[in-house]
């Protein structure tokens, strides 16, 4: 029988080897948290071991991270601790959210997004939604279907399917191309052997796309 998705990445955060996790926060998103882009109360959507939401947190928001790993809250509570941030940390599984309603004027996803099924994808559009205050802003860094990508898995969106999870109550204002970088071990085939960085990270092929909730439906 196949693991649930909670399992199987609560057995990946059990492990030695997070392949997403490289110790800070994906520099597609680090650039927006650096130039001020988030506002108010933030969301850390799908938040991992904590790295973007403690970015945020540093610049002095109040920040929520959620994702369905405890190991990975665990994890993310233990690095607040030992860097004495404020940040709220909590498991649970986003596409299932309740409450929140209107809780947030900020919400970042760095890799939730592209590992949902296509079902899960639009209850999570759901959500955030529902938690994004009006005129509220959403940053999403996901793995891109492109001719010639390098994403592992087959899990990237295309661009008309980001475009279509992003119609209902929302109004897109940037869409970009954008590195995504990761950590893959020996022994994956094709994918051990992709290009890496000075600092043994594998540059894959993403979007990033900013859309902001519209105030009135």
């Amino acid at each position: 029988m196949a693991q649930s998705p909670k399992a199987e990445f609560e057995a990946i955060y059990q492990g030695a080897h997070i392949p997403w996790d490289i110790g800070e926060p994906q520099p597609a998103l680090a650039e927006l948290v650096n130039a001020g882009w988030c506002v108010g109360v933030v969301l850390d959507a799908g938040c991992g071991t904590g790295e973007l939401g403690l970015a945020v947190a540093r610049r002095g928001h109040t920040v929520t991270g959620l994702d369905v790993s405890p190991r990975a809250i665990e994890l993310a509570r233990r690095k607040a601790a030992e860097r004495d941030l404020e940040a709220r940390f909590e498991a649970t599984d986003i596409t299932e959210l309740t409450g929140y309603d209107d809780a947030f004027d900020t919400v970042v996803d760095s890799g939730l997004l592209h590992v949902l099924d296509p079902t899960a994808q639009e209850r999570y559009l759901g959500v955030l939604r529902r938690v994004c205050r009006p005129g509220g802003r959403v940053a999403v860094l996901c793995f891109a279907d492109v001719p010639g990508a390098r994403t592992p898995g087959g899990r990237g969106l295309t661009e008309a399917r980001l475009r279509e999870l992003f119609t209902d109550g929302w109004e897109i204002e940037a869409f970009e191309r954008a590195g995504v970088l990761g950590i893959i071990p020996e022994g994956l085939g094709e994918q051990s052997e992709w290009p890496k960085d000075d600092r043994g990270r594998t540059p894959m092929t993403g979007w990033r796309l900013r859309a902001r909730r519209r105030k009135t439906d």
